[in-house]
């Protein structure tokens, strides 16, 4: 049989047009690479800075793509910002924190995540520290003059008060909830004061808004407290200064006493230096311990007036909301016994103590860090 050739259009085979695609898709594949990971992307250093909760707020990114849109990351960080501010302020009636001071419900009353957060985390640290720190000191601050009133009375009438105000402050009247977002007390007057812990808070939630934007090299500061993250190029990682305690006018830069690199760390600092009232010709500290229903400062009657006081209370840990509450548990505690607490749990703390001047001498400072301050 005479076999008769097949003269039909050829297809071609599945199998050619897969290798093909697959070739095709591979070239593609190491152009994107090549552009993306061999190819240099030029980065530029960004800042951002501006006031919030009646403070000083600045971040600096070194890096950043020269073809990204810094602007988007500023608007996010603006907001940030806003939130803690409007769910934590002592001076706006509509916020989380007034509310809840006007409330005399004992029910769960709700509030924002954010505040539930940082009231969270804030009764964490009351716990560690035995109530040295403790967020419902808010009527001794306004009793002591450093309230959102900002009204002063003599020493007679403060301590006069001071018994009326035992029953309604305590950290063990007061309860946290994360979901749903909420908060409790036992007693119907209590109220609480943020302003010890939410610059720390902000902080972290402005490192969460890099986070998300893959920012890595960072330094953000918010009224002193800090947090730093990588590196800004040439110049090493980020370099933070705790300043001298020195007294003196509010606007005055008394010096830097330490520096440090942080890492990817932050930095919180409690201190007398810049916020202090005079009553009665005594001089006394904005740090009130809720322990006492007094200031730091205040000397107990009949005691020798030290020529040495405490100045400042650093504490560096991973995040700026923990160090923040730490660095004012700290300064209440005071030296000795806060570098007690501070080896019993690994905190890493600097005490700077500030000599009395006499006879036109020059005031001194002593460091007294912890094991783990670096």
């Amino acid at each position: 049989m005479r076999q008769v050739e097949d003269e039909s259009p050829k297809t071609p085979s599945l199998v050619g047009e897969i290798v093909r695609y697959v070739a095709v898709l591979g070239l593609a594949v190491f152009i994107v690479w090549y552009v993306y990971f061999k190819t240099p992307i030029r980065t530029i250093a960004c800042e951002a800075d501006g006031t919030t909760m009646g403070t000083h707020y600045a971040v600096k990114v070194h890096g950043f793509p020269e073809h990204g849109d810094w602007e988007v990351v500023e608007n996010a960080i603006r907001q940030s910002l806003d939130a803690v501010d409007q769910a934590m302020s002592t001076f706006k009636p509509d916020s989380d924190v007034c509310r809840f001071n006007a409330s005399e419900s004992t029910d769960w009353f709700s509030v924002s995540k954010e505040t539930a957060e940082v009231v969270h985390q804030a009764l964490e640290i009351s716990t560690l520290t035995e109530g040295a720190f403790d967020i419902t000191v808010g009527p001794l601050v306004d009793l002591w003059g450093f309230g959102p009133n900002r009204e002063r009375i003599g020493l007679a009438a403060i301590e006069s008060r001071l018994a009326e105000l035992k029953d309604r402050i305590g950290f063990d009247k007061l309860e946290a909830r994360l979901e749903p977002p909420a908060l409790k007390k036992s007693v119907p007057n209590l109220s609480i004061d943020l302003s010890a812990v939410a610059k720390g808070y902000a902080v972290d939630k402005i490192a969460e808004v890099l986070r998300d934007h893959r920012i890595d090299n960072y330094m953000i500061e918010v009224g002193g407290e800090v947090r730093c993250k990588g590196n800004k190029g040439e110049r090493g990682e980020w370099t933070i200064g705790i300043e001298k305690p020195m007294i003196g006018q509010p606007d005055e830069f008394p010096g830097v006493q330490r520096k440090l690199q942080l890492g990817d760390r932050s930095l919180a600092t409690s201190g007398d230096a810049r916020i202090f009232w005079e009553i009665d010709g005594v001089r006394i500290s904005h740090v009130i311990d809720p322990r006492t229903g007094y200031p730091t400062e205040i000397v107990p009657p009949g005691e020798k007036i030290p020529t040495e006081r405490l100045g400042s209370a650093s504490v560096i840990n991973s995040t700026c909301a923990r160090a923040d509450a730490l660095a004012t548990a700290m300064f209440v505690f005071g030296e000795k016994d806060g570098l007690a607490l501070a080896e019993k749990q690994g905190i890493a703390v600097l005490f700077l103590l500030r000599s009395e001047p006499m006879d036109g001498e020059q005031p001194t400072i002593r460091e007294a860090p912890s094991q783990a301050f670096p």
